[in-house]
């Protein structure tokens, strides 16, 4: 059993229920299932934006999700940090996996609601960029 498939059971990797049934939502093949983690763990107007997509409500990120387990029933989401917060935003690392090998690295910044659902979910893949080399100002 995937670590992500079980919402109903308390998960400690997670800040709580709606991040774990978002996380089970993404290796979830069964669309009936996907809506329904959706409906548990998303506001009805959640933003996901990502460098891939800029998607608004649940319905379109069901779409999105829907689509993609289609293309790619063999990709594993897994969570690879701890969950910084602050306020009500949180960070976290996150990889797809593909017959054990990494197809892509990334993190998200999300915001929640009052209720705790996710509200805004910001992608960015891939590791930070370097430093730009800057030569010193001449003063």
């Amino acid at each position: 059993m995937s670590l992500f498939t079980s919402p109903l059971s308390s998960n400690p990797l997670f800040p709580n229920q709606a991040f774990a049934d978002y996380f089970a939502m993404w290796n979830e093949l069964d669309p009936a299932r996907v809506r329904q983690l959706l409906d548990a763990a998303v506001t009805e107007d959640v933003i996901f934006c990502d460098p891939a997509n800029d998607h608004v409500g649940r319905d379109a990120l069901a779409a999105n999700a829907i689509a993609l387990h289609a293309a790619k029933p063999e990709y594993e989401y897994q969570v690879v940090s701890g969950f910084d917060h602050h306020h009500d935003r949180y960070r976290y690392a996150w990889r797809i996996v593909e017959r054990g090998a990494v197809v892509m690295e990334g993190m998200d910044v999300t915001t929640v609601d009052e209720h705790g659902k996710l509200a805004r979910i910001d992608g960015f893949f891939g590791p930070l960029p370097d430093l730009p080399d800057v030569a010193p100002s001449a003063s």
